[in-house]
């Protein structure tokens, strides 16, 4: 059994780490979607269950791997190379200062304008792509429901993914 939990509200810590595990145990697999991966403790999931953090769907997408290479890679790549060990700090300092800043205020606000695709259809994308078919979608908050749905919507009548609230609803 291969189960995505939608855990972007973060609400219900306990129960998706409780429920991925009981999943992984029961011989199923468990990816766990999380909004943030900076809100959740790397300790806090079983060994076998994947984490993935939302921005990670936005790989693929042109705009952001430009925005990568320019805002962070190779500033990033420059200050280390000019200012050797003193590099690491700098860089610290300059993402924290600048490149997360022009991300916040100008890149995401621009991106939205220009009409991106949404989380939804990122996620949607991602069930399609992955290597083994989900059976289960588990919402955890309700920060999720919409993204499930719309990701439901966006796959199609055709797909035969269950819709739960908890994993102890699947059957």
């Amino acid at each position: 059994m291969n189960v995505l939990f939608l855990a972007l509200g973060a609400g219900r810590r306990r129960a998706v780490t409780e429920e991925s595990a009981k999943v992984v145990a029961d011989g199923g697999t468990a990816t766990v979607l999380v909004a943030a991966a900076k809100q959740w403790k790397p300790g806090d999931f079983a060994p076998g269950v994947t984490v993935i953090d939302s921005s990670v769907l936005h790989r693929d997408q042109l705009p952001w791997r430009i925005e990568r290479l320019v805002v962070y890679r190779g500033p990033r790549f420059v200050l280390k190379r000019a200012l050797g060990r003193r590099g690491k700090a700098a860089v610290r300092a300059y993402e924290k200062k600048v490149a997360d800043r022009f991300h916040r205020r100008v890149f995401l606000p621009v991106q939205k304008k220009l009409g991106g695709p949404s989380r939804s259809r990122l996620i949607a994308q991602h069930i399609k792509r992955s290597a083994r078919p989900y059976e289960w979608i588990v919402i955890t908050d309700s920060r999720s429901m919409p993204e499930a749905a719309e990701a439901l919507d966006t796959l199609g009548a055709g797909t035969r993914i269950g819709l739960v609230w908890s994993a102890d609803h699947i059957s």
